[in-house]
């Protein structure tokens, strides 16, 4: 069994968790960080889930962020609300040491779940993986997910089926709701990052209106999601427009990203 751990959100999570506020004086505070315990939460949450799948650190993969990301470049807009968000002490830190790690992955261009959704559907690497993450993005990548946030109840969606284990919420993802997530999200955007979707269509509405969709047949999938743009969206060019959010939306999958030059090859919509 391989873990693909989204490393920047685990990470980001230890870090922040072990920052302490102290007061210096009676108007000034400051903040500061042990990297100790912070090394050992990230440490001892791989172990958990090792544990659980019966395999070993080395099989463990770190995908991180790169600075650069190609969504930048279509939409000057993304993640554009982050920029005034700094890292928790001690995050660049333990990156570096993590990133020593023979498992450990960093690319040019593309996020970590790019990278994971890129490795979950590499041939190479086989169907024996499961995503350790907490981003409901990768729910757009089929197989199974074990989730970073524990003790919380969550509803059964169709196609997702919900487990506990050690601790763990483990959700098993079908390639159908995998597949319509995807179109979910053509719709809906990512508010998180910027990304403004189809005007007037949230996450609800846009649920319902891929629950009727045909995944079968792509092609008029995806002119069902350009007709919402068109009679919803008031945006100019719609097609273009929604192909545009798509790709920002959109986890990468394998042959969409060469290793080798750096780039990423955009997504087309359908065409038979």
């Amino acid at each position: 069994m391989r873990i693909l751990l989204d490393a920047d959100m685990l990470l980001f999570r230890v870090a922040a968790a072990t920052e302490v506020e102290v007061q210096l004086g009676d108007d000034v505070w400051t903040r500061h960080s042990d990297l100790g315990p912070a090394r050992e939460m990230y440490w001892d949450q791989l172990k958990l889930w090792c544990d659980l799948y019966g395999c070993t650190f080395d099989d463990v993969w770190h995908c991180f962020t790169d600075r650069s990301a190609f969504r930048r470049d279509l939409f000057p807009g993304y993640k554009a609300n982050r920029k005034a968000m700094p890292k928790p002490i001690g995050f660049k830190q333990l990156k570096a040491e993590l990133m020593t790690e023979q498992t450990a992955f960093m690319f040019n261009q593309i996020e970590a779940d790019d990278l994971i959704g890129i490795f979950a559907t590499m041939p190479s690497v086989g169907d024996d993986v499961v995503i350790a993450s907490g981003d409901k993005d990768l729910l757009q990548v089929a197989g199974v997910h074990v989730w970073m946030d524990t003790g919380k109840e969550q509803q059964d969606e169709d196609g997702l089926s919900i487990s506990y284990a050690n601790g763990s919420i483990i959700k098993t993802n079908t390639v159908e709701h995998a597949e319509r997530f995807t179109y979910k999200q053509y719709l809906s955007g990512d508010s998180t990052d910027g990304v403004p979707g189809c005007p007037s269509i949230g996450d609800k509405r846009a649920g319902d209106i891929v629950a009727s969709f045909n995944i079968d047949r792509p092609l008029d999938c995806w002119k069902e999601i350009v007709r919402t743009y068109e009679k919803k969206g008031k945006v100019e060019q719609p097609s273009n427009f929604a192909t545009q959010q798509a790709r920002l939306v959109r986890v990468l999958r394998s042959g969409e990203y060469n290793f080798s030059s750096h780039t990423v090859t955009l997504w087309t919509p359908p065409t038979h």
